[in-house]
């Protein structure tokens, strides 16, 4: 658990906690009405995008093209009182875009969740990414620190 968040390892903490954990609440929004669904996602490692896989046909994917702004959680808590002093929880904010299915972003996603190969290879899916505009990161309950990626 990610327990540390002094300057210096800030970038390092957020890296450890994007490869550990594999589900992410994403957000959207539809005529001012908030959406959530969970995402199995990965990031780039320089955490300037996040990418995940949905299918075409759901409304996270209509939402996701029509506004083209979604923020994403990702925590690391065990729903245990220790949370309030170890857990840590990111907030992520960009503009969404559909990309190509390229051979890079595949075995990137891949490496990650192997198991979801068929949802990735099917031609009803889209790889969606998010470019971060910024983290906002909180720890130890109270801790916020927030780093701009633009």
């Amino acid at each position: 658990m990610v327990t540390e968040m002094s300057t210096g390892n800030l970038k390092e903490n957020l890296k450890f906690l994007m490869k550990k954990q594999k589900l992410a609440v994403l957000a959207t929004c539809h005529e001012h009405e908030p959406h959530t669904n969970l995402v199995a996602f990965v990031t780039s490692d320089d955490l300037k995008y996040v990418f995940f896989v949905t299918q075409m046909s759901t409304r996270k994917y209509s939402y996701l093209t029509a506004s083209r702004k979604a923020s994403i959680m990702i925590d690391n808590r065990s729903n245990n009182e220790s949370d309030f002093r170890n857990a840590m929880a990111v907030n992520i904010s960009g503009s969404v875009d559909e990309v190509e299915k390229t051979n890079e972003i595949k075995s990137l996603y891949l490496k990650k969740h192997p198991y979801l190969l068929d949802f990735l290879q099917s031609p009803s899916s889209a790889i969606m990414r998010i470019e971060v505009k910024r983290y906002v990161v909180a720890s130890r309950f109270q801790n916020v620190v927030e780093i701009g990626m633009s």
